[in-house]
């Protein structure tokens, strides 16, 4: 059993994500994916900086993703480019990871692109995460040090929650404690994996 897990920026699939390791859950997260194909010294982040430029490598090497992330979601084209230099490289390794796993009763695939870039067609059932809207602003605002306006530019280059929950199986509704939301993951492995949790 595959499942896809998907969510608008800030709705908390890092915290499902995270529970759903801590229950020996594999899981292929392409956020952590694109990070490593982008890392210093990488094919991907040479790429980056080349179309970007120089300006986007911190003092320690690494990738300026704040700097950039402020850039693209702020400019449809230069999203797009970004998306045509990293999604072929995160494909490649999400699917080296699904054959990895081919074998487990359950893996999850979380992308926050997953419908938009139609990795759903690689998946038995798509969880949903979703989220109050003044409660991901209030998240955001604190524990990202985002502005309104950043939030509203990054959730504006994405599928809007409302359609993503209508394609799901699943929605974990993580507007609560930490401790709801792990009771409704839960009760969505219980069912996925027909076995006591």
């Amino acid at each position: 059993m595959i499942a896809g897990l998907t969510g608008s920026f800030g709705s908390g699939k890092t915290t499902v994500t995270e529970y759903l390791k801590s229950r020996r859950i594999p899981v292929i997260d392409a956020d952590e994916i694109a990070r490593e194909v982008t890392a210093p010294g990488s094919p991907g982040m040479e790429v980056v900086l080349k179309t970007y430029g120089d300006d986007y490598r911190r003092a320690d090497g690494g990738l300026d993703r704040k700097k950039l992330a402020l850039r693209v979601f702020s400019n449809p084209d230069d999203l797009k480019r970004l998306e045509e230099i990293v999604h072929p490289l995160v494909r490649e390794r999400e699917l080296a990871l699904l054959e990895k796993y081919k074998n487990e009763p359950l893996v999850v695939l979380s992308a926050p692109l997953l419908l938009e870039k139609g990795l759903d067609r690689y998946v038995d059932k798509i969880l949903v995460v979703t989220i109050s809207e003044e409660v991901r602003l209030r998240r955001l605002m604190k524990g990202h040090k985002m502005t309104r306006e950043e939030i509203t530019e990054r959730l504006k280059s994405q599928m809007p929650q409302e359609e993503k929950a209508r394609s799901a199986d699943f929605i974990i509704d993580n507007s609560g404690t930490t401790k709801e939301t792990q009771k409704r993951i839960d009760a969505v492995l219980k069912t996925l994996l027909e076995k006591k949790v």
